[in-house]
């Protein structure tokens, strides 16, 4: 995997970049989790590091933030978004730390089949839609959301790919 970068403005083509991204990041996982042994999810990738499971949880966390914003994007006109954490509050609440990688990837998985049947369907109007985050004045759009997570994502498959036993 190389780093990849995708620019802030919202065109046909990046968007697709973006949808691509998105779709490729379960398949990745999945081969990674297939290609190493299931002890190794749960080490840690390096002293004080992660475990790949403890990623992925982290994963699911930053992605169902990602997909609430954008589900009230299209909803509703700027929603205000509260000020919630991926770790400090929905990790502490919902506790993916405790489920296995195969548990986390079949979830991560399907609630990215989902995100993805929603955002392929969006006319550029709609990828434009807004929210505004609790504290904050900047407005974001779907396509920043989305493009954030996707970028989000590949730092973390990149990270995992560069300190996984090959």
């Amino acid at each position: 995997m190389s780093k990849k970068t995708i620019p802030t403005e919202q065109t046909a083509e990046n968007i697709a970049a973006v949808l691509d991204l998105l779709a490729e990041t379960p398949k990745k996982l999945a081969a990674m989790a297939a290609s190493i042994p299931p002890d190794v999810l749960t080490q840690p990738l390096a002293p004080g590091e992660r475990t790949p499971t403890e990623v992925l949880a982290h994963l699911v966390n930053t992605e169902a933030l990602t997909a609430e914003s954008i589900t009230l994007a299209l909803l509703q006109k700027t929603p205000l978004l509260p000020k919630l954490h991926a770790e400090r509050d929905l990790g502490k609440l919902l506790r993916h730390d405790q489920d296995t990688f195969n548990e986390l990837l079949a979830y991560f998985t399907y609630r990215r089949k989902v995100l993805l049947r929603v955002l392929d369907g969006l006319s550029g109007k709609q990828w434009s839609r807004q929210v505004r985050e609790e504290g904050k004045q900047r407005q974001e759009s779907v396509y920043w959301r989305a493009r954030g997570q996707a970028l989000h994502e590949l730092d973390h498959l990149d990270d995992l790919e560069s300190k996984l036993p090959q």
